[in-house]
């Protein structure tokens, strides 16, 4: 009866980990309101997963969930962290004993019945992203199987508090588009995103690189916060801590293309 144990307890970890992959795509899918790019999401994907689930908890206020539902989510912890960490320890006498390992599928049993329930409440969360982005879920689907195995996340470097600038330059990301590029110390590319700075992991071509007239005189810049406190997405300032200048950015529809700028205009774009 051994190794029908493990399958019912197998059963129950990957529903768990079903739930709490379902949990952390509604809190990113929350975040596509703000209109985040690409890789903004990507990066979001890695921090997100790095968290333990009593951190990405913080996080799931922004979903509506119901009284019932909050104190099922409660429940589902403490009945996940008692499967991962203690169940076999704490039934070791039923597990060791064949007529008592009965016991043992009948406890899954149920607390796999349970995360069912939990696993229906949260697809029902991801029901209308799911509809309104079918096709392209279906072609990331594709891609993925295509493959011919399962692609580890891209990781991302979170940004200190702090940091060491030592380049800022216009640069022409797409055809008559103009991103700020911001370079760090440990030459990391980092641009602005939703809350300030996002890593930037593309290649950076030396023809598509424009400069601020003068800006560079003022660098390496030290202690340079790239996450300062918006109260709104994309509506932020950036301290270059030098001669007063700030790069502003700002976007009063979130439908519409953020604006960004250096409040100097002496520091002429060439």
């Amino acid at each position: 009866m051994e190794k029908e144990i493990f399958a019912y307890y197998g059963r129950a970890v990957y529903l768990a980990q079903c739930i709490e992959k379902g949990l952390l795509d509604a809190v990113l899918f929350d975040k596509l309101k703000t209109n985040i790019t690409q890789a903004r999401y990507d990066e979001l994907l890695y921090e997100k997963s790095q968290l333990s689930f009593g951190q990405l908890k913080r996080e799931f206020g922004v979903l509506g969930f119901s009284e019932l539902e909050n104190e099922m989510i409660e429940a589902f912890h403490n009945k996940r962290d008692f499967l991962v960490h203690s169940f076999f320890w704490e039934r070791a006498v039923e597990f060791a004993e064949g007529n008592l390992q009965y016991k043992l599928i009948a406890e899954l049993e149920e607390v796999t019945d349970f995360f069912m329930s939990l696993n229906a409440v949260v697809e029902s969360k991801l029901v209308a992203f799911n509809e309104n982005n079918l096709d392209e879920l279906d072609a990331i689907k594709l891609q993925l199987v295509s493959e011919g195995r399962t692609i580890p996340l891209e990781s991302f470097r979170q940004p200190a508090k702090n940091e060491i600038l030592t380049e800022l330059f216009p640069y022409e990301n797409v055809k008559d588009s103009l991103i700020p590029i911001f370079k760090f110390e440990d030459e990391t590319y980092w641009t602005i995103c939703e809350i300030g700075l996002t890593q930037y992991k593309l290649d950076i071509f030396p023809q598509n690189k424009r400069r601020f007239e003068g800006l560079n005189e003022l660098l390496p810049i030290q202690q340079f916060n790239p996450r300062p406190k918006a109260k709104t997405p994309w509506n932020f300032e950036l301290d270059l801590k030098k001669k007063g200048l700030k790069l502003i950015v700002t976007r009063e529809d979130i439908q519409k293309p953020c604006r960004w700028r250096i409040n100097n205009k002496d520091f002429k774009i060439v």
